[in-house]
């Protein structure tokens, strides 16, 4: 091992504060600590010290703790054989989807990556690091579903009744929903809310009825339609298997609506471009363009400017290292300042136009250094993520949980900071989201819907995503507000300095290639759609007793109003033999205006 890389991946050595994710490495071999991320270290280092039970609740059930250890995605220089698999067992890990194993689709050229789902027991991380085949380590965080804070007006906003009035039902179309759980299906069923014909492939543990409520509204808008059910599980490889079980089922759309935010900000990631091969083979897919429309900062370069946090001059205490190369954020302010409530709970996230070290550039890594902190109005460090990039190795990711538990509400600030560059041909453009785990987590510095799209629904033009607009609001297309939390793109793919040729670090940086830009999301489609509320789930009275008792806001409802209004128009051009991409264009073409913030995507209309 050289000199250069064991300087590289050294971790620093220092005890975190409490509902900090950091990089505490102490005991890491040197030349693995580059694979276990300062989020996954640090949980680590909480369920040693608190137990499991207790960890749970300090982090929200973002990252995934049971009694045999920590929640882990091992990433693998190629798809993990039968010897591996055993290999990771002998060191008491428990294997539990295995992507190079996941069913076939026939005709399809799908990705094969090396990604495991596993679970990790707390003391055998750099063990399962320090396995030659293992290229990084990533916490399993339990995707997201993109519900709103709060749905038949859909079928009157995209005109839905009129083609069904036409004779178009979605006959002919197979609608396959992947979401959280569908667990109260049969009651859904007696209320004439579902077809008794609904196919459910597999089930998980989230314990409410987001999936059964999509497919109502499929339902609801296309009623002649199939209707199948995949759960997304736990993990990024969970829900790449949810994909591969509905389409080898048979079914010609997808949707699905689940957020994962440790996906590649800048590349095409596994999840994108699973969809994005399920579209060239046929299947025509609707995803959720995301929530975080008004939790997102401008996309700049991150550059350091040499300051401070907000200038500050006092002592900058707990932190561990001196945060003075902060990046501008917008314009000159290099923070966003947050209010959390007592109990409120976040995860914020931070990447950046360098290669990731996860699918599709497994194994490599970063040349800019970025850290992520929070820090309080006095300048002491609440929480941080410190990894480290340099020269092609080291995840361009930083990502942290923190929960306010003083009891009082606490104001806070996110900062980034340029730790170095080491041989960055060019000043990577950042992103940066956060997302609420728990009530009470306030922005009050103007954010940027742009750029804010979901990492996994970076599409290029064969898969969709959906953004939402109320349907409860109006019924005039053309006036219908976009909802504010909504996100957008544009999708960016970019790469600002990578390894010459298909090589892993550590190396001396060379330009990273042409960029490719999308835009985002791919059309505008229904939520605050009336449910049955089945679960319960949703906003109001749920289950309903009457008429509009029960609503279903976000992304999450626009994406299988989407499906439904693509199962009518699928079934008037032809069925099945009318490929995705002339169907989305047919979609796009009879797409209405809407007055405002359009981001270039109009509301869907079945005629």
């Amino acid at each position: 091992m050289t000199g250069r890389l064991r300087a590289l991946v050294a971790g620093v050595a220092l005890v975190a504060p409490l509902l900090t994710v950091t990089g505490t490495p102490a005991t890491a071999a040197e030349d693995t600590s580059y694979k276990i991320p300062s989020m996954l270290r640090q949980q680590a280092d909480q369920v040693s010290r608190l137990g499991a039970g207790k960890v749970r609740q300090l982090t929200a059930n973002a990252v995934e703790v049971d009694q045999n250890g920590l929640g882990v995605q091992v990433y693998a220089d190629g798809p993990v054989n039968a010897d591996q698999e055993n290999q990771l067992r002998s060191l008491g890990v428990t294997v539990k989807t295995n992507a190079a194993t996941l069913a076939p689709v026939a005709g399809a050229d799908l990705p094969v990556a090396g990604l495991v789902s596993t679970v990790v027991p707390v003391d055998k991380l750099d063990a399962v690091a320090a396995l030659p085949w293992v290229s990084t380590l990533r916490p399993s965080v339990r995707p997201a579903t993109d519900v709103g804070p709060n749905t038949a007006e859909g079928v009157k906003l995209h005109k839905a009744d009129i083609a069904q009035q036409h004779g178009l039902t979605g006959k002919g179309q197979t609608v396959g929903v992947m979401s959280g759980d569908a667990d109260h299906v049969a009651e859904s069923i007696a209320r004439g809310e579902l077809p008794a014909d609904t196919k459910i492939l597999s089930q998980a543990s989230y314990d409410n009825d987001e999936g059964t409520a999509m497919m109502e509204i499929v339902h609801d808008i296309a009623p002649d339609a199939k209707l199948m059910y995949a759960t997304s599980g736990d993990t990024l490889a969970d829900y790449v298997k949810g994909f591969h079980d509905l389409a080898a089922a048979g079914a010609t759309i997808i949707t699905e609506d689940l957020a994962f935010d440790d996906e590649p900000a800048f590349q095409q990631g596994l999840g994108a471009t699973t969809a994005e091969s399920l579209a060239k083979h046929g299947i025509w897919v609707s995803s959720s363009a995301g929530n975080l429309g008004s939790r997102h900062a401008p996309r700049v370069a991150a550059k350091g400017t040499g300051r401070t946090p907000d200038d500050q001059t006092s002592a900058q205490t707990n932190c561990p290292a001196p945060i003075r190369n902060t990046v501008n954020l917008r314009g000159a302010d290099n923070t966003y300042n947050l209010n959390l409530l007592p109990g409120a709970s976040f995860m914020p996230t931070l990447q950046w136009s360098e290669p990731r070290a996860i699918y599709p550039t497994t194994g490599q890594g970063g040349f800019t250094d970025l850290n992520l902190y929070l820090v309080d109005a006095a300048g002491n460090c609440l929480a941080w993520s410190n990894a480290k990039q340099a020269n092609g190795v080291g995840d361009t990711l930083e990502q942290f949980t923190y929960t306010n538990t003083t009891g009082v509400a606490q104001a806070a600030r996110l900062v980034v900071d340029v730790a170095g560059t080491s041989s960055a041909r060019a000043v990577p453009t950042l992103d940066l989201r956060w997302r609420a785990l728990a009530a009470g987590v306030q922005t009050l510095d103007p954010v940027d819907r742009a750029g804010s799209l979901n990492p996994d629904s970076n599409y290029l033009g064969f898969a969709t995503s959906a953004g939402a607009t109320n349907a409860s609001a109006t019924v005039d297309p053309t006036t219908s507000p976009l909802e504010a939390y909504s996100a957008a793109g544009p999708v960016q793919i970019i790469t600002t300095t990578r390894c010459p040729g298909k090589g892993i670090g550590p190396c001396k940086g060379v330009p990273g290639g042409h960029d490719r830009t999308f835009s985002g999301p791919t059309y505008t489609a229904t939520d605050g759609v009336q449910v049955s509320g089945v679960g319960p789930f949703g906003s109001g009275t749920c289950p309903s007793v009457t008429p509009g008792d029960c609503r279903f806001y976000g992304t999450s409802a626009a994406t299988p109003s989407s499906a439904g209004v693509a199962a009518l128009t699928r079934q008037e051009f032809g069925g099945k033999w009318i490929s995705p991409e002339l169907l989305t264009f047919i979609l796009q073409s009879r797409a209405v205006h809407r007055d405002g913030d359009g981001w270039g995507a109009g509301v869907l209309s079945a005629i």
